[in-house]
């Protein structure tokens, strides 16, 4: 560990997670990190905060509410460890991207928003109920992730929040999906957003009036949350009245008395006959929409992209790609959610093109157990990372059983380094010297090889049908004695 206020690359701590990457956050107070949990050979992120210990009380208990939550939408925490002089938070690394990053190329389509919004408000139900608030939502800490949930950051439960304030940024953040804007009487920190557009005296202009044609239900319940004036609901209760909107596209009759929606709803809570909301977050194809307008207009590498600017650590943007400059998705166009193919050990083997030795296949299965701990290793070869320059590359052949439209493929590797990409084919040449060297002669590149690539990396396809799909290395990353990689797991999604 480095003598200064807080740790720098390379640092081990809790002696399992090396810091990688500082990310985001000022240099000091709160910084949030890209690691590696050296145990179980997984990406992390990690959440510092200094000083610790008093001044971190309320984020380890934050930490410990979040990961009871045991909702889909709340992204999971591994670890809080308090040191004294800094204090961290180790939470699952989300490949996707944040809502932020989505709502500054396009607002939502009204069913999308209250979709979304409902499965945040699922997260913050279960912090109440564990006894803290988050107290930093906004776009910036709402992430979409490429499997298709919505991912809520862990809570920073700061001292003098209330569940309330709470619920009003749920309010604040339909508003924004809704406008692309975010209303200044719910204050946040680094939204990244506009201010939302006021009338003479100050008032936040209704949704409706910014959006045409919104349905007038939800423009009177987004206004209602963020009147201060008026009194909530509880976080599951709001969740389960955005659904009945969204099931009613909007258009739910309002009660003559009394006036409110947020009347309304308190009223039908009284009568004891508000559906209960779901335990956790259903998967949905809206989000796969979602996220489709930012990751497919130009997906390149599994590396972490910011939007610039010092932002806080909890306001991230974890993102399998860059920016191509393309236009966004039409975002009322809903894109089927990729599904993940269930392979068995017969679907897969190794490729092992001359001048390879052909010796190991050995364990090639492991990378289907869905265990981070067990996988698939080359040999160590030596002199230089591309196989030691004996042959092209070595990969893993997967067949789909027939041609398929692939999104992408997911890979996690113990360690960082490797070039790896994805090539496809028609036919399996057979399992040979000579049909290996058949592949690297003949099967197309799926997905362009990947430098210094992550442990765990999203490898896009685009859509392409193949049946043969080939997770191709033809670099390896150091280890003590030469170069190696060993693959953990490997999941291919499609279409």
């Amino acid at each position: 560990m480095t003598t200064a206020e807080v740790p720098s690359v390379g640092d081990l701590l809790a002696e399992r997670y090396r810091l990688e990457e500082h990310v985001g956050g000022a240099n000091g107070y709160r910084q949030l990190w890209r690691g590696v949990d050296v145990l179980l050979h997984r990406s992390v992120a990690v959440v510092l905060r200094s000083p610790g210990g008093e001044d971190a009380a309320s984020t380890m208990t934050a930490a410990v509410a979040a990961s009871r939550a045991h909702v889909d939408s709340m992204v999971d925490v591994y670890d809080a460890v308090d040191e004294g002089r800094f204090a961290y938070v180790v939470r699952e690394w989300v490949n996707g991207s944040s809502l932020r990053s989505v709502l500054e190329r396009q607002t939502l389509e009204s069913a999308h928003a209250l979709e979304l919004v409902a499965s945040v408000a699922d997260a913050i139900a279960a912090l109440h109920e564990g006894g803290v608030t988050h107290a930093d939502l906004h776009p910036g800490s709402i992430l979409l992730s490429e499997d298709d949930r919505v991912m809520v950051t862990e809570p920073r439960n700061e001292p003098g929040n209330t569940p309330v304030e709470d619920v009003r940024a749920l309010g604040a953040t339909l508003y924004a999906c809704l406008t692309g804007t975010w209303p200044r009487v719910v204050p946040a920190e680094n939204t990244g957003l506009a201010d939302a557009a006021t009338d003479e005296w100050g008032a936040v202009l209704d949704a409706a009036t910014v959006v045409p044609g919104l349905p007038s239900g939800i423009s009177k319940l987004t206004a209602d949350l963020l009147d201060h004036s008026q009194t909530p609901p509880s976080a599951a209760e709001l969740a389960v009245d955005l659904r009945r909107l969204a099931e009613t596209g909007g258009n739910e009759p309002v009660q003559s008395t009394p006036t409110s929606i947020l009347g309304a709803i308190n009223l039908g809570r009284r009568g004891g006959g508000a559906d209960s909301p779901p335990k956790g977050m259903k998967r949905l194809a809206v989000v796969a929409a979602v996220i489709a307008a930012v990751i497919f207009a130009g997906v390149v590498t599994s590396a972490l992209v910011f939007d610039g600017g010092d932002d806080p650590a909890e306001a991230e943007e974890q993102v399998t790609g860059a920016d191509t400059g393309s236009e966004p998705a039409d975002s009322e166009t809903e894109v089927a959610a990729p599904t993940e193919v269930e392979l068995k050990a017969d679907d897969i083997r190794v490729v092992d093109p001359p001048d390879g030795d052909r010796d190991q296949g050995e364990g090639v299965d492991a990378v289907l157990d869905g265990n981070a701990s067990t996988g698939w290793s080359t040999s160590t070869y030596r002199g230089d990372p591309a196989f030691g320059n004996l042959k092209p590359g070595m990969g893993i052949l997967i067949d789909l059983g027939e041609a398929r439209e692939v999104a992408s493929v997911r890979v996690q590797m113990t360690s960082a380094g490797a070039t790896i990409g994805l090539l496809a084919g028609d036919e399996d040449p057979g399992d040979s010297s000579e049909g290996d060297q058949a592949i690297v002669d003949d099967f197309s590149v799926l997905a362009e090889p990947v430098e210094d690539a992550d442990t765990n990396i999203e490898l896009q396809a685009g859509g392409q049908a193949t049946r043969f799909v080939v997770v191709w290395i033809t670099e390896l990353p150091e280890v003590s004695d030469g170069y190696k990689i060993t693959i953990s797991d490997i999941n291919v999604f499609v279409r």
